[in-house]
């Protein structure tokens, strides 16, 4: 009995190494182009989201703030992009180590994406076609703060 409850006791704790501890990713981070800085934080639901905070070009060349011209909804079209919510309602997936379940929006177009820390610090975002994940794109994003 006492080599059946040692073996279980192992067991439970290899499986526990392995289940990955939600990562801390709240904070600014700037995308991979270095035009935009996204800060992403917590929803009182839980779920990680993010806006924009930052940008390299604010201002169009009338001078006058960036819109949100390429909304497919014409109401939405006159927002500005700087203070834009750009990644919504990502769940942590404790199996998986990563964040998903969610939507990046990027000049019009919304994808589906996965949000996973790399050992290095950096993040790897992934967006791709809801009906088809294996055409899409991945982004490293570097922390600012």
């Amino acid at each position: 009995m006492k080599k059946l409850v040692t073996v279980f006791a192992f067991l439970l704790l290899g499986k526990l190494a392995v289940i990955a501890a939600e990562p801390n990713v709240l904070g600014v981070w700037l995308v991979g182009d270095k035009d935009y800085k996204i800060e992403l934080y917590k929803t009182a639901t839980g779920e990680l989201e993010g806006k924009v905070v930052w940008m390299k070009e604010p201002n169009g060349k009338d001078g006058k703030p960036r819109l949100d011209v390429d909304n497919p909804d014409d109401k939405l079209k006159s927002q500005p992009v700087l203070g834009l919510k750009t990644v919504k309602k990502f769940k942590w997936n404790e199996a998986e180590g990563q964040y998903m379940d969610g939507t990046v929006y990027k000049k019009g177009k919304t994808y589906c994406g996965k949000i996973k820390l790399n050992a290095d610090g950096t993040l790897n975002l992934r967006g791709f076609l809801c009906s088809a994940s294996f055409i899409g794109k991945s982004d490293t994003w570097t922390r600012v703060k």
